[in-house]
């Protein structure tokens, strides 16, 4: 289990999910990710790994460079390199 990892993609996730609720395409690839992510930190059953994570650039060209929410970017990419460190 990497707890940090869990952490961060659970309280990502929370933030995340209301949009990915309301069909927002760019919410809902970033949820995809970020429910992978917190299966492989807790050892959960998952699908193999998809390929590249591409969760921080959605996060950072939808929510901060087009978006209205820059502090959401910053958690989505700390997701996103934990989980590369992990994998390594």
């Amino acid at each position: 289990m990497n707890a940090e990892l869990l952490a961060i993609a659970r309280e990502t996730l929370a933030q995340v999910a209301p949009m990915e609720a309301q069909g927002w395409a760019p919410a809902q690839g970033i949820a995809r990710q970020l429910r992978w992510c917190i299966a492989f930190a807790s050892d959960e059953p998952r699908e193999e790994h998809p390929g590249p994570f591409s969760m921080g650039l959605i996060a950072t060209r939808e929510f901060d460079m087009y978006g209205d929410r820059p502090e959401l970017a910053d958690p989505v990419n700390r997701v996103q390199e934990a989980a590369e460190r992990a994998l390594r």
